[in-house]
């Protein structure tokens, strides 16, 4: 009985899903080539042979895209969320669904299949009926590298820049692919309809004519192309002034507030006026050190304050990340909020809770102070609107401010990275 052989129990197979990692159009074919343990190149070459039969392939394709589900990742709860969100830094979030691509898939086969019904009966042309599908296809995988690419593409650089941005070779891929598709289409539509012979004039007569056009309106494109060049400068030089602005109160004003209340100590006064100095030549002349990551920056921030005021910063940070310009303006507007704290609400600690989640940074300040009304903070007392507010919307991001008087007060700075 020893000497017969052990079965071996079989790996499970990956389930059925649609993830966003290798995939070329929806991630239909990297989906199946997982589940079944195949090439994925073999999977891809199966649908394009099958989509020569009458487009069985493509309608497979759209089927699959449709019931194939999404994968939508396994967030993974790193230490301290449960402490935080316990101790009330950590609010709960109502996560909403984001649409399917399947939704818009399913419109369109409803489309083709309509379409398919007016060419059986007569009232479209054969000819016309799957050139239109292969330029809709087209059309749905430019939308689809659009909307993809605008929750991370920034507003600056040419619209390739902004479509292809931060996709790699796969994004140059499909936006090329759809924009094919569409030429594609148009042409064996003018070929239905004039005929082969005649589609080279017919589309030399069109780059013409689209030249013309260009050609003319050239001046209105020059001198709307200078209106934003000079919109945008005047943009760059308000945003420089604003962060002059902020930086001098975070540091200027702020130490010079401490030398108020430490008129007494010319030891005090003279060493908060050198620190104040090297800190402002730095900033000018020289250029400004940055922390390698967020952590160790708030840790920084903690230990500036607590050498600063009397107070006690106990910091929470949740993954971490590396600092860009982005995060250098959340760490800045996290110091200002720190520093407001210690300053104005008589609490004996500050609480810091910083979460990287994804995309996304958070971070939370909270006291257990005195809290005040928002609404009645004097027009003249910029800290929380340029320092805090402003900043944070200059490099994208947004904060809020939650307090009461007698109840403290919470900052919440969110920015994507």
């Amino acid at each position: 009985m020893s000497d017969l052989p052990v079965p071996q129990e079989r790996p499970a197979r990956t389930p059925l899903r649609r993830s966003q990692d290798g995939r070329m159009i929806a991630g239909v074919a990297s989906a199946l080539a997982r589940h079944l343990n195949l090439s994925v190149g073999l999977i891809r070459m199966a649908f394009v042979i099958a989509a020569l039969f009458s487009g069985v392939g493509v309608l497979a394709y759209g089927a699959l895209w449709v019931l194939v589900p999404r994968d939508r990742g396994a967030v993974a709860e790193a230490p301290g969320l449960e402490t935080a969100s316990r101790r009330g830094m950590r609010p709960t979030r109502v996560a909403f669904p984001k649409p399917d691509d399947g939704i818009l898939v399913s419109g369109g086969l409803i489309v083709i299949g309509l379409l398919w019904l007016f060419v059986s009966g007569g009232t479209v042309p054969a000819g016309i009926f799957w050139p239109a599908v292969i330029g809709g296809a087209g059309v749905i995988v430019i939308w689809l590298q659009v909307d993809e690419r605008s929750e991370t593409a920034t507003p600056r650089g040419s619209i390739w820049q902004r479509l292809t941005r931060g996709g790699g070779a796969m994004s140059i891929v499909r936006l090329v692919g759809g924009l094919v598709l569409v030429v594609a289409g148009i042409s064996m539509i003018l070929a239905t309809q004039v005929g082969i012979a005649q589609l080279p004039g017919v589309l030399g007569a069109s780059a013409v004519l689209i030249a013309g056009l260009l050609v003319v309106a050239a001046p209105w494109l020059y001198q709307q192309r200078a209106r934003v060049r000079r919109a945008e400068a005047d943009r760059l030089r308000a945003e420089a002034r604003a962060d002059m602005a902020a930086h001098l109160h975070d540091s200027v004003l702020q130490t010079l507030a401490l030398i108020q209340r430490q008129a007494d100590d010319p030891g005090t006064v003279a060493t908060l006026a050198r620190r104040q100095e090297r800190e402002l030549r730095t900033w000018l002349y020289g250029e400004t050190t940055r922390a390698a990551s967020l952590r160790s920056a708030l840790s920084e921030l903690s230990q500036d304050v607590e050498g600063r005021f009397e107070i006690d910063v106990e910091v929470v940070c949740v993954g971490d990340a590396q600092v860009d310009d982005r995060l250098q303006a959340l760490i800045q507007a996290t110091g200002e909020a720190i520093t407001n704290a210690a300053k104005h609400s008589g609490a004996s600690r500050v609480d810091v809770y910083a979460e990287v989640e994804g995309e996304r940074v958070e971070v939370f300040v909270r006291d257990r102070g005195k809290g005040f009304d928002p609404e009645e903070v004097p027009a003249g007392r910029m800290g929380v609107r340029e320092s805090i507010t402003a900043r944070m919307e200059r490099h994208g991001g947004k904060a809020s401010v939650r307090s009461e008087p007698g109840s403290g007060t919470e900052v919440r700075l969110e920015i994507g990275q």
